[in-house]
This record gives C-alpha cells, structure tokens and sequence, in this order.
C-alpha cells in the first residue's frame, strides 16, 4: 500500500521537484497551493523588492526549480524563453525565434500558457502552437512539434493556450485537431523525444489547462475543453467520460483548469455557464463521473482559477471587463459565504492560512483564507498595470510580472 501511495503521489507531480519550488502551472501539486507561512509585514511596511528583470508581452507565469526561473514572454518579434538565477534575476541562458502569431482581436501576442520544469528539461506552448522542449541547465533545443502544421490546431479566439501537463514520461496538451484522418482533441507526447505517444477525443480546445488525477488504480488527464468536461486514461488516451459543460454564448471561452479536490472535481466558467462539482470513481472497466451540483451566480470563473482550501473555494466571480468579486463558496452545496464587492479582475494562490491575490492593477492583497469573512491583512503595489499574469511562490519569494518587468520579494 505505501509503495502505491508513493506512487500516485509521484504521478500528480510534473516532476520530482523540491517541494517549495513552483515547476509549473498552480505549483507544485497544480492545485494553487505554496508551502511557504507568509506573515504579513507589521504596521505600515511592506514586502522587499530583490531584484526585477525587463520583460515583453504574455500572460505566462514563471516557473521556478533547484534555484533556476524559466520566464516566456514576447519581445517584439521574438518569442523568447529566459532562465534567471532564481535568487538573483542574472540572466543564465536565453532562446529567442521569431513568432508569426498575430492576435486577430488585438490583445496581447505572447504566451499566454505557463512552461512545465520536469526530468531537467523545459516544455513550452506558444500562441502559433509550437510545443517546444529545453535543457534546463543549458537551454539546449531537444525537440518541437507544431502543433498548428501537423495536427491543424486552431487559433481559437486568443491563439493557442494549454500549459503542458507531465505525467510519467507524457507530455500532455490540449490540441484542438486532427491527424491521418483521425481525431485529436488532445494529444500525450514522449517527454524525451517529442513523440507522438496518443491522440484522443474530437474536442476544440480552450484556453483551459489539462489537470492529473487517480480514480482508483487508474491515471487520468482531465480537460475543460470548448464543450465541457472529459477524461481519457492518461497511459493510452482511451476516453473515459464526457460531460458537456458550455455556454450557449458562440463568442465565449472556457479557462480555469479543472480543480482536484480528493475524488471530486470542480470547473467554473463565465458566459451563463456558472459552476459545478463531480464525484470521480472507477466503474464498468473505466470512470463514472457523478454530479453533485451545478448552479450559475455562485461562482463563476472568467479566467483565474480558483483555490480551496478546508472544504471551501476561493475566487473571482464575474468577467473580468465588468469588475469581478473575490468571494469564498461552500464546496458542498456552491452556498456563498462572502464576498468582497467589486474590484480589478486578477488571480489568485493559497499559502497556509493566506490567499495571496495579485490584481491586474499590479497590487498585492494578503487575504485571510476563512469563510467567516473577507478580511484583507495587507495591500502593496508591487507591479504596474496589466499584471494579468499568475504570481508565484518559492522557497520563501514572491514572483510577479506585467508587460515590462518581472519582480521577485521576499516573503521571510
């Protein structure tokens, strides 16, 4: 029995990484939680500033792993893949190609997915749809796969989007496509060799990211695709369940990745969508998912995934454009607990008792992770405007970008 706990413990793992790095999308486990106790700074002070690093254009958050930080970012042209001294922000190794992504709605052109740290090696997915993958400690090219050429992926409204999931020796994406007259809506490659390891299913994608799971003895990839939720069996890509889960509204998305909460999970969206919860268990020879509830207005995610913490959830309801609420929901019943009222739009980690908030107005609130109330324990300007990007935390720092300059605070 500990041999199989060691092993599904591995498996939800991008790699087998310090456990206060952040090697990729929503941490450590995927699931928006830091290991690190922040204390709020006493009286009227504020968090440090170590260090900042001039940046382009994207929404791609950094990743941290044994003391090196991969930033994806647009400059001009180029597409650019840098790795920092975490500590530091000294420049160690830069990649840069040049991008033919073009945005047909005027909004920003570079990455809007997060790179994965796993196995040494740096896996990253750009608008154009080029999954390309990395040395970390050198920056050398190991492989890259076009993913708009060879599967015929689609741009979507805002280009292609899906922060690479790893799951033993599989790097996993959303993909949107077909290939020798055969449907892959996702698809698994080698992690070594860029190979096509399985495609499956006939969804669109989405500007959601794939999520790990284990039903039983089973290793599931979960995807919130442009029609809903589906599971395939992460070693073959057999489909195991499909749930449509959409808009009615044509010009909408769905983008907060599917959260695991022991054998639940739970998706959100905006466009009259609303949120809802299933219960995942093995049975017939594969999985059967089982809806607890589903209801619009409680919830509602437009692109910021939520955390939860203690039986309850935390996030943005509402669009963005519009001026969301942070609020705090039952993970029982969807029941509201409180709400914070209007505010920017932004994104949102948890660490131990702390939700660390980061707004697109660039401010930094420290805000008590209880449904009692919604209780504010520190406000800091720590970027400009335009800070849609993700935060994240690492052995005790503070990592957070806008479109010109990435910042690293101590948390200590």
């Amino acid at each position: 029995m500990l041999h199989n706990a060691l092993f599904v413990f591995c498996l939800l793992l991008a790699a087998p990484v310090v456990a206060a790095d952040w090697p990729q999308w929503l941490g450590p486990n995927r699931d928006g939680h830091a290991d690190d106790k922040i204390v709020a700074p006493a009286g009227d002070g504020d968090f440090k500033e170590l260090w900042k690093y001039t940046v382009g254009v994207g929404w791609a958050t950094p990743v941290i792993s044994d003391g090196r930080l991969i930033i994806h970012h647009r400059v001009g042209a180029d597409e650019r893949i840098d790795c920092l001294d975490s500590k530091t922000g000294e420049l160690l190794w830069k990649r840069s190609f040049v991008s033919n992504y073009r945005d047909r709605f005027g909004m920003e052109e570079g990455p809007r997915s997060t790179p994965t740290i796993a196995d040494d090696k740096v896996f990253t997915h750009g608008p154009q749809g080029l999954l390309s993958c990395h040395d970390l400690k050198t920056g050398k090219p190991i492989w890259t796969v076009d993913l708009a050429k060879r599967f015929g992926s689609p741009q979507g409204f805002f280009g292609r989007c899906s922060s690479p999931l790893v799951l033993g020796k599989r790097v996993i994406v959303d993909v949107g496509g077909r290939i020798d007259g055969k449907d892959a809506g996702v698809a698994a490659f080698d992690l070594n060799s860029g190979k096509l390891a399985w495609s499956s299913t006939k969804e669109t994608n989405d500007y959601s990211s794939p999520q790990g799971m284990q039903v039983g003895k089973r290793s599931c990839a979960l995807f919130f695709t442009r029609g809903g939720f589906t599971g395939v069996d992460a070693q073959t890509g057999r489909p195991l369940f499909f749930e449509a889960f959409r808009s009615p509204i044509d010009a909408s998305v769905n983008a907060a990745t599917p959260m695991v909460i022991g054998d639940q999970v739970f998706l959100t969206s905006c466009y009259d969508v609303g949120a809802a919860v299933w219960r995942l268990a093995e049975g017939n020879g594969g999985v059967s998912p089982k809806l607890l509830w589903k209801k619009g207005g409680a919830l509602d995610a437009h692109y910021a995934t939520p955390v939860h913490r203690d039986g309850f959830l935390y996030g943005f309801h509402g669009r963005q454009e519009r001026g969301p609420e942070l609020r705090c929901v039952d993970l029982s019943d969807g029941t509201v607990k409180w709400t914070s009222g209007r505010m920017a739009a932004g994104s949102l980690l948890c660490s131990d008792d702390k939700l660390v908030v980061v707004t697109e107005d660039g401010e930094l609130l420290l805000v008590e992770a209880s449904p009692k109330a919604y209780k504010v324990l520190h406000r800091q300007q720590v970027v400009g405007f335009g800070a849609r990007a993700a935060p994240s935390i690492a052995n005790g720092f503070l990592y957070v970008r806008d479109k010109r300059r990435l910042s690293c605070f101590s948390l200590k």
